[in-house]
């Protein structure tokens, strides 16, 4: 395996030179691609600073959102440096060679394996959602619903842990999960799978990627292996914060990509369409109301 760890940066230098930082010593990393799209700042400039030996800076010509800038990255690893695996990384997490390495045995489980992933958590050490099943558009609204959401997390939720069994892996055994969808902070990718999916979905700017990558990957019969007992720190939404300030900005892009999603992969009918938008505009008075007028917090 040849593996390049992918980080896209967004006028948040610091970040990424943090995170490159802690694993350019590591030896299951065979390069680097740092992928700059189109700051706005002076990052270009800084990051280019860290170019040379296996460190490698691309600068995107234009800001065209994450999957545009993940895709630049991995087309260079891919066709210049050769890589047959991408380990996607956003700059705000951070991650052991040892869980890497976890991630990288697990491909030797199951030929079908197109992606792995270990469980999330924050800096007090709780794990974040590791991975999702795919559903249909109804659950998937009442997933996005600030009261549907909570009422009915037990039926919304996968809970992977419930379905854990170990797969044999080079000295060992891993307690591992399927899923459909796993967070996009990091995972590690069969560059040959990728591009038989066509790579990110490049008219989603922000948000969903996650789950149009893995509704890809199920209909090109791949899988998607999550390590349970493998975490890595997520600062969440330390980068996204950096381009999109506004609560209410977040959840306009994130239902416009919804609405892509279901549209696009989900083959939704003009009712449905109709259905989930007027949803969606509820959910978005909803926030509006809490932040703005009853100033809550979020």
């Amino acid at each position: 395996m040849n593996v390049s760890c992918i980080i896209l940066n967004y006028n948040d230098a610091d970040t990424t030179i943090r995170l490159v930082q802690s694993i350019k010593e590591y030896y299951f990393l065979d390069s680097i691609v740092i992928v700059d799209n189109h700051s706005t700042d002076d990052s270009a400039d800084r990051l280019k600073e860290l170019s040379g030996g296996r460190i490698h800076v691309v600068s995107s010509l234009k800001n065209g959102g994450y999957g545009y800038g993940n895709n630049l990255g991995i087309r260079y690893a891919y066709s210049e440096l050769g890589a047959t695996h991408v380990l996607i990384a956003n700059p705000d997490v951070l991650f052991s060679q040892e869980t890497l390495l976890a991630m990288k045995a697990l491909f030797t489980a199951d030929k079908s394996i197109a992606v792995t992933a270990a469980v999330p958590e924050d800096q007090s050490g709780k794990a974040g959602l590791p991975g999702w099943k795919l559903t249909g558009l109804f659950a998937d609204l009442l997933d996005t619903g600030l009261v549907t959401r909570r009422l009915l997390k037990r039926w919304l939720t996968y809970d992977p842990h419930k379905h854990a069994f170990l797969a044999a892996v080079p000295g060992g055994t891993e307690r591992c999960a399927w899923a459909d969808a796993v967070p996009g902070s990091l995972l590690l990718a069969d560059a040959d799978a990728l591009t038989a999916c066509g790579l990110y979905d490049e008219e989603v700017f922000l948000y969903y990627e996650e789950k149009i990558l893995g509704h890809q990957l199920k209909e090109k019969g791949y899988g998607t292996l999550l390590l349970l007992d493998r975490t890595y720190v997520h600062l969440h939404s330390v980068s996204i914060n950096k381009s999109v300030s506004s609560i209410l900005k977040k959840q306009a892009l994130l239902h416009r990509s919804k609405l892509h999603y279901y549209k696009k992969y989900l083959k939704i009918n003009r009712f449905q369409e109709l259905t989930a938008k007027g949803f969606l505009n509820f959910l978005m008075f909803e926030i509006w109301f809490l932040t703005k007028i009853l100033r809550m917090s979020w």
